[in-house]
């Protein structure tokens, strides 16, 4: 056959390198609790281009999971309201049991919803940083620039052996 398409019946495969997947999720429009977005965009700047696949979003809901079954690893960076103000944690993340349908999903519910897509959750990492203030208002507090700012690092160590 001459057309240029394919002969084979054989899946065609990627070529490309996995990338790391980080998902900012918070409001920007409630001071600190947008966190989450600063810490990605800052993120962003340290890496080389095309390193990462940055996701900036309110909440995380089931259209994520389709981005998740690429990546090579998942850093979520969010808000914590439970955290002494500027204090920064990271876990990891693991798959958790049944996804409870909603339109909001916690990061292992998340991962859970990716592998009922068909593939093993990559490993994943969840990054909270303590806020000051969830006034309405755009911008950070500067304890919540700080805070996004070790954020990112922290995230930078977590996708910087890709």
């Amino acid at each position: 056959m001459q057309s240029g398409q394919p002969t084979s019946m054989e899946p065609l495969t990627r070529t490309a390198k996995a990338r790391a997947l980080v998902i900012g999720y918070g409001n920007p429009l409630r001071e600190d609790d947008g966190i989450g977005w600063r810490a990605a965009e800052l993120l962003e700047q340290k890496l080389p281009a095309g390193a990462a696949e940055i996701i900036q979003c309110h909440q995380l809901t089931p259209e994520l999971a389709a981005s998740i079954e690429d990546a090579a690893v998942v850093v979520f960076l969010d808000a914590a309201c439970d955290q002494e103000p500027g204090a920064v944690s990271s876990v990891q993340v693991q798959a958790e049991g049944a996804v409870v349908w909603s339109h909001y999903l916690t990061p292992g519910q998340l991962l859970t919803l990716s592998e009922q897509l068909g593939r093993k959750a990559p490993p994943a990492f969840l990054i909270r940083g303590g806020i000051q203030r969830m006034n309405l208002g755009e911008g950070l507090t500067e304890l919540g620039e700080q805070t996004a700012s070790r954020m990112a690092d922290l995230a930078l160590a977590c996708v910087g052996s890709l």
